[in-house]
C-alpha cells in the first residue's frame, strides 16, 4: 500500500467532554491512568502495524476512545491482521502484568488493573472491538464473509444482553447501588453493539 507519509491526528470534541466528565466524577485518579492505558492499547496496534506493513492514515481520539484508521490491512494476510488486532490487548496484558512485579505498590495495581480491564474489554466480540474483528477473520475459514457478519453480530448482541442482564441482577440481587461506572459501562457495550 502505498502511504504519503503524513498520520492525520483528529480530536473530536466527544474526547474532551469524556474525558473532562470522568475527571470531573473520577476521585481515585482512575480515569487518567485508564486514557494512558488506552494510549497504550493503541500503540501496540500502531507498532504492530508499522512491524506488518500497514500504516494507519489518521488516528481520533474520540468519546469512545482512540481509533486508528485500518487503511491497507485489508491487503494483508490473516495472520498479520490478527497480530495486529491482538497486539493492542497483548500490551494492555503486559502492562498489567507488571504488578507482579511490584505488588506492594497501590498504583502499580491500579494501572495493573485498568490495563486487564481495557484488554478484557477489547477481546469481547462485540460491535467494532478488536475481539469482534478477530472472531470475523477466525469465522471467515469457515463460512462466507456474509455468513461470519451475521454470526459476530448475533454474538455481540447476546454477549451485549448478557453483560447488561449480568450488571442488572447483580445490582437488584444484591441490594447494590448502581454506580455511574457501571452504567456507562452499559451504555457503552449497547453503543459500541449498534454502531460497529
Amino acid at each position: 500500500m502505498e502511504h504519503n507519509g503524513r498520520l492525520k491526528v483528529k480530536f473530536d470534541f466527544s474526547f474532551f467532554a469524556v474525558v473532562a466528565f470522568m475527571i470531573f466524577v473520577d476521585t481515585s485518579g482512575a480515569a487518567v491512568l485508564s486514557l494512558i492505558a488506552c494510549i497504550l492499547h493503541e500503540g501496540g496496534h500502531l507498532l504492530a502495524m508499522a512491524v506488518c506493513g500497514a500504516y494507519p492514515e489518521r488516528i481520533t481520539f474520540y468519546g469512545g476512545g482512540i481509533a486508528l484508521s485500518r487503511a491497507g490491512m485489508d491487503n494483508l494476510s490473516d495472520a498479520k491482521r490478527l497480530v495486529i488486532l491482538s497486539a493492542g490487548c497483548a500490551v494492555n496484558l503486559l502492562v498489567a502484568s507488571v504488578h507482579l512485579t511490584m505488588p506492594g505498590n497501590d498504583t502499580v495495581a491500579v494501572f495493573s488493573a485498568v490495563n486487564l480491564i481495557i484488554c478484557l474489554f477489547n477481546a469481547l466480540p462485540i460491535g467494532y472491538f478488536d475481539g469482534a474483528e478477530v472472531l470475523e477473520i477466525l469465522l471467515t475459514k469457515f463460512v462466507s464473509l456474509r455468513t461470519a457478519e451475521i454470526v459476530k453480530r448475533i454474538v455481540g448482541i447476546a454477549l451485549s444482553v448478557v453483560i447488561t442482564a449480568g450488571v442488572v441482577i447483580y445490582c437488584v440481587s444484591g441490594g447494590k447501588s448502581v454506580s455511574l461506572s457501571l452504567i456507562f459501562v452499559v451504555f457503552y457495550l449497547i453503543l459500541a453493539q449498534f454502531i460497529g
